[in-house]
């Protein structure tokens, strides 16, 4: 009966993770790409101009950084170095492989929530004390309920990796 309880304890716990850090990794992605199109404008403006101002400093700095090849790079210049064996190695790239993963599934059973205490023990895994984790985990629900991003009765699946 222990183990089971132990079970459900921790299904519990990764259920509330799933649903708490899916608007922040959303709301990340968002800012992420907003920063991005906004530095973007800003290289616009400036071009060749100096963008400072009396509360900020803009430019556009050019660094030559050594960068490895990539994967696809490397191939391209060993097929053109040796052809017979590229063909050899491309051949062996195309054939398909069956990987076989391990995944988790988990959820909620129908009809069952969880409580206030389960996220709460979450956010204090997560570095906040119990009075922040109280007051801050219904504006998270709510975001991630607004966001369409984490129902607690989603049918959830998680890679285990291999060791």
């Amino acid at each position: 009966m222990v183990e089971r309880t132990e079970i459900e304890k921790n299904v519990r716990r990764l259920i509330a993770l799933d649903v708490l850090y899916k608007p922040f990794s959303s709301l990340g992605d968002k800012g992420k790409r907003r920063a991005e199109k906004t530095a973007k404008g800003i290289v616009e403006l400036i071009k060749d101009k100096d963008g400072t101002g009396e509360r900020i400093f803009a430019k556009i700095e050019k660094k030559d950084i050594e960068k490895a090849r990539t994967l696809r790079e490397g191939i391209n210049i060993f097929n053109k170095e040796y052809p017979n064996y590229g063909k050899i190695l491309e051949g062996m790239i195309a054939k398909k492989r069956l990987k076989k993963n391990k995944y988790i599934v988990y959820g909620l059973v129908e009809g069952y929530k969880l409580g206030e205490e389960d996220y709460v023990r979450v956010m204090m895994d997560l570095g906040f004390d119990r009075r922040e984790a109280s007051s801050v985990y219904p504006h998270i629900i709510a975001i991630s309920e607004k966001l369409g991003k984490a129902s607690e009765y989603a049918k959830r699946e998680m890679l285990i990796p291999k060791k």
